[in-house]
Formats: structure tokens, C-alpha cells, sequence
């Protein structure tokens, strides 16, 4: 389901609602010393007046969240696969001080731009929904400049293992994400490496202290298999996401391993 690209668009990412109950985890449960969307934006120098593509960029929030800390003059382009995402993000950004916002719908792996358009391109957590993407990364260096970089945040092997350990417990599969096999910490550095000169990758330290059930129910049951839970699946996932709160006297506490590659040069 994670790369199934019409799931994807007219189920998963449909609107915000799914991915609203993944992002309230760990809005209401960091530990981290800084929010993710400030850290996100403080680990490049960026341009004045730039031009930005942010590819898969869902309802929009890494603008909202860090227009503050952005360059004035900024050139925005929005681009999504759901078209319920794109509307969202456009309403977002165009309530915000920027020069000029454009959103429209785009599949990252074949950008309706020229070459060179762009000082920065973002894809935050999403090159692991792609099916190629490699093809996706080749996409984003060919709209860069040549002194442009792609920051392409994404998870490690860790990230979230407590809550893929109560998913395998209950609806079987492998006790981890397939994601980061796809586009991760570790799988993502040879995938850049054939389209940029220089790949680097930066890691937010962060941990989730979670104190409410429902919570991290509501995440688990927002994505597949979870969101077809029958209702004896569904007392099970209770019952094992309150084991845990309970062996950890009133905490379940989640391991992050998330981060961003900076890459540079792209090459072609």
C-alpha cells in the first residue's frame, strides 16, 4: 500500500485526515530539544529570493510552520499526486507573507518543470511512497541549479519500532516499516549518490513519551493494515497498546530515527 500510487491519492492522502492523526503523535509527545518543521529549515543556508519546489508536499504544514525563519521574496511551487493535498497546501501558503505560491498536482517522478528551475527542492518524507525512486531523485536534481540542494527528509531502520512491534503482534507482518527499505537513512545514500555530487545526512534527535492509548490507536489505525481492523482486531490493538502503557508504569516510549539528506551537485 505504500507505493500503491491510487491508494495513495484516493484513500491515504486524500485529505489531511490520516496524516493529521500520525502528526498530532508526535506534535503532542516530542521530547525533542526543537520542533522538527524549525530544525528542518535551519539545516541550509537558503538563498535570498528563492525559487522552491517542494515535491509531495501534503496540506502544506512546513511552511506554515516555518515561514518565520524562511528568506522575503520567496518563489513557491507546491506539488502533490492528491489533489485534495494541493488544495489544502495552496489555502495554507497563500494566507502567508511569500512573493508568489503556485501549487498544482505533479508526480514527482516526472516534474512539469524545465531544467534548472529551482535554488531548492524538498521532499519530506514521501520519496518512500514513489515507485521509482530513483527516477523521483534524477527528477528533482534535473530542476535544480547547479548551487542548488534537495533536502529529502526520511526515517531510519529504528524509527517508530515499538509501534511496528504492537502492529506485527496483532495484524502479523514484519515487526518494522517496509519504508526505509525503500528510501531511508541507509537505502536513500546510494539512490542520491547517482544523481548529486554530495550526499549528507542529518539526524533530529527526538523521542516519543506517549501518555494516552487513543493517541497512538489513532496513529496506528490511520494507515494500512490497521484502518481495516476488524472489531476483534481492534480490542486486541487495545489491549496490547494498554500492555505497554502499563509496563512502562503510564508511558509507552517510542524511538524516533528521523533526519534529512542535504544533497548537492546534481550531476547531468
Amino acid at each position: 500500500m505504500g507505493r500503491d500510487q491510487r491508494y495513495l491519492r484516493e484513500v491515504q492522502y486524500k485529505d489531511p485526515a490520516k496524516l493529521t492523526a500520525r502528526a498530532d503523535l508526535h506534535v503532542k509527545y516530542t521530547t525533542a530539544a526543537v520542533a522538527w518543521v524549525p530544525w528542518l529549515v535551519a539545516q541550509i543556508d537558503w538563498p535570498p529570493a528563492p525559487d522552491i519546489l517542494e515535491v509531495g508536499c501534503g496540506p502544506g504544514w512546513l511552511w506554515a510552520h516555518g515561514a518565520a525563519d524562511l528568506p522575503e521574496g520567496l518563489r513557491l511551487t507546491l506539488t502533490d499526486l492528491s489533489i485534495g493535498m494541493v488544495d489544502a497546501a495552496r489555502h495554507r501558503a497563500r494566507a502567508l507573507p511569500f512573493e508568489v505560491v503556485e501549487a498544482r498536482v505533479a508526480d514527482a517522478q516526472k516534474l512539469p518543470f524545465v531544467d534548472h528551475a529551482f535554488d531548492v527542492v524538498v521532499a519530506n518524507h514521501m520519496l518512500y511512497h514513489v515507485p521509482d525512486p530513483d527516477r523521483a531523485v534524477a527528477e528533482c536534481a534535473r530542476v535544480l541549479r547547479s548551487d542548488g540542494v534537495l533536502m529529502a527528509a526520511t526515517n531510519g531502520p529504528r524509527h517508530l519500532s515499538e509501534l511496528w512491534q504492537v502492529r506485527s503482534e496483532v495484524f502479523g507482518g514484519p515487526p518494522e516499516s517496509a519504508h526505509t527499505e525503500v528510501f531511508g537513512s541507509v537505502t536513500g545514500v546510494a539512490i542520491l549518490e547517482r544523481s548529486f555530487a554530495d550526499v549528507e545526512w542529518r539526524e533530529y534527535e527526538d523521542t516519543l513519551r506517549c501518555t494516552v492509548a487513543d493517541d497512538v490507536i489513532a496513529f496506528l489505525t490511520s494507515s494500512s493494515p490497521c484502518e481495516d481492523a476488524s472489531p476483534e482486531q481492534l480490542t486486541d490493538l487495545r489491549r496490547v497498546v494498554q500492555g505497554r502503557f502499563a509496563a512502562g508504569q503510564g508511558v509507552f516510549t517510542i524511538s524516533k530515527e528521523a533526519g534529512v539528506f542535504l544533497a548537492r551537485g546534481p550531476i547531468g
